[in-house]
């Protein structure tokens, strides 16, 4: 059966994705099944063909990206004065970026701050980690609910990244010891096992993005649902 592209919203310069859980969004040499990517190149195909900027073309007009097994908001640019707008709008930090994720154990503050630079991780270069030399990142999460299920406790976070670093929110909510259920990078063996029996997945949802519409400049915000797994 063939994917389909779920959009939330699209108007002449940009449309608005609900990327699910699952789907990768950049093509790469390693990964052989349908992308995001693949799915707009699909559908936009006449928007690309003519076009001569080379990162334009070979991101297919994605602006930014979620990692795989992160659901939500995902902005495309469907014409090159589109993509330079947006791209320098997010290098400005001039977005809003909201997102929900259930991580284990209680946390009793209702709000954290977390100011920890990231860099790759120099033994396991697939992941990231916190270290002093590395790029500025900060993050600030506030606390909807915790609830105990079976024997251990999860709490449900609204997460606000102030950065865009690569696995920010994993790494900061890992490095206080909440790690993201369901999140097989940054998840020791043990949490995994349960993770994968009561909620089939990595619990980070990109919940809103708020952007300048190329269109008008006009402020939007865009709202893919909570998923029902979240609403613990």
């Amino acid at each position: 059966m063939e994917k389909e592209l779920i959009k939330i919203y699209e108007d002449e310069n940009i449309v608005v994705i609900d990327k699910p859980f699952g789907l990768v969004v950049n093509r790469s040499n390693t990964y052989k099944d349908v992308t995001l990517q693949d799915m707009l190149d699909r559908e936009y195909f006449s928007l690309f063909k003519d076009i001569e900027d080379e990162e334009f073309v070979s991101r297919s007009g994605l602006v930014h990206r979620l990692d795989k097994d992160t659901s939500g908001v995902i902005v495309i640019a469907k014409n090159l004065e589109a993509f330079n707008f947006l791209q320098a709008e997010f290098k400005e930090r001039n977005t809003y970026k909201e997102y929900a994720a259930v991580v284990h154990g209680r946390i009793g503050d209702e709000i954290i701050e977390i100011n920890a630079p990231l860099k790759r991780n120099p033994k396991t270069p697939m992941k990231m980690a916190v270290v002093s030399d590395g790029k500025k990142a900060f993050t600030r999460i506030e606390k909807i609910t915790s609830k105990q299920i079976e024997d251990r406790h999860y709490t449900l976070l609204k997460v606000l990244p102030k950065t865009g670093r690569t696995h920010q929110i994993r790494v900061h909510l890992s490095a206080i010891h909440h790690p993201i259920v369901g999140d097989t990078i940054y998840c020791s063996n043990n949490l995994l096992d349960s993770d994968l029996k009561l909620f089939k997945r990595m619990m980070l949802h990109a919940r809103f993005l708020g952007i300048r519409n190329p269109s008008n400049k006009k402020f939007q915000r865009f709202e893919s649902p909570l998923p029902n797994e979240f609403k613990i």
